[in-house]
């Protein structure tokens, strides 16, 4: 019995080496629940929603989202990493019976699992950043932490610092969100929230949208994008999902993260070929014109509800914009701004703002 024992367990082992990575942090998150020791089976899970409480201390997370600045060897590079979500102490009002260990990182984590600590309702993570509406209605964004990579951690929280300190250069501004509160240790930036979300997801969720909504959109837009070229800032990545919709469904330019501004060139990521006029190099420092050029195409968005050449591969789109091949673009007049834009003829934002001005009459 022994020896067959012994054969099983060989022959099922390959099979549970690939299972149990799989699985999720549901399980860890019941075990700590449930205030068990540790265990060694995670589940990946959906990440949660939790309801808001009625205030949250951001410095009582500051020591919990660890970071790997100063790790010597960071461990072997996994090749897939998931986060897990735990429970912060904003949620204790919420859940008074749950175990401290419900709160806590585990201390045996699996390989490639990051467990972090929650500072509010999850909203949505990027690559290097997590977004998250804080009990209070604002809004939080964290760089992630990252033990298998300790440099695009740092660049990570260098990133949310820059855009901090893009905020403060700008200072007060009826056309970007306004800035509440900086963690100088977490590097977390907190925002305030924006109800109506970003334009790209509204707009594709509306497409009945009226039309003096969208040309009062188109403007906004235009004299967001001139207020900061009037201080020296360029966006560098000007699309319709860095546009944000307030109460009162006014729009709002944010994401700075990889914007210049005087003393601070940044060489970054491009905003994708439907919003350039041409690939950029990768050293290459985005101009005011780019940004121009980025804003025919959000203008196209918005009157149209759809991307330039949305029905084209990325390539082909690349290739039309090097020619100077635009799609037609006279949506309720906005056709000449929009292409004018695309051909370089707008010196500055400003002669955009005054373009919309004379279409709105």
């Amino acid at each position: 019995m022994c020896g067959i024992l012994m054969v099983a367990q060989r022959a099922f082992q390959p099979f549970l080496a690939m299972l149990l990575p799989w699985t999720a942090g549901t399980w860890s998150f019941i075990t700590r629940l449930l205030n068990y020791a540790s265990t060694h089976l995670h589940n990946e899970s959906k990440q949660p929603r939790h309801t808001e409480s009625p205030s949250l201390s951001l410095g009582n997370d500051k020591q919990i989202i660890p970071h790997s600045a100063g790790h010597q060897e960071p461990p072997r590079s996994p090749l897939r990493i998931r986060y897990v979500p735990v429970p912060g102490e904003w949620q204790r009002k919420l859940h008074p019976n749950w175990p401290d260990s419900a709160f806590r990182i585990p201390d045996q984590v699996p390989d490639g699992h990051i467990y972090y600590i929650t500072k509010g309702d999850y909203i949505r993570r990027g690559a290097t950043a997590l977004v998250e509406r804080l009990p209070s209605g604002h809004i939080a964004k964290t760089p992630l932490p990252n033990p298998y990579d300790p440099d695009g951690e740092r660049k990570a929280r260098q990133n949310v610092e820059h855009e901090y300190n893009v905020y403060c250069f700008i200072g007060p501004c009826q056309f970007i969100p306004k800035l509440i509160d900086w963690d100088s240790k977490c590097k977390t930036l907190v925002l305030e929230d924006h109800v109506n979300g970003d334009l790209e997801t509204f707009l594709t969720a509306n497409c009945d949208t009226d039309v003096n909504t969208r040309q009062r959109w188109a403007l906004q837009a235009a004299q967001a994008l001139a207020c900061l070229h009037n201080i020296g800032v360029i966006h560098q990545d000007v699309t319709p999902r860095n546009f944000l919709l307030d109460k009162n469904m006014n729009l709002r330019m944010c994401d700075f993260a990889g914007s210049s501004f005087p003393g601070h060139p940044v060489t970054t990521g491009a905003p994708g070929p439907r919003y350039q006029s041409r690939a950029w190099g990768r050293e290459y420092v985005p101009t005011q014109a780019d940004d121009i050029f980025s804003l025919g195409s959000v203008l196209y968005f918005i009157m149209s509800g759809e991307e330039p050449y949305s029905k084209l591969d990325e390539d082909e789109v690349k290739r039309r914009f090097e020619n100077l091949d635009f799609p037609t673009s006279d949506y309720f007049g906005h056709g000449a701004a929009i292409q004018n834009c695309w051909c370089g003829q707008f010196i500055n934002a400003e002669q955009v703002v005054q373009a919309l001005v004379h279409v709105r009459g």
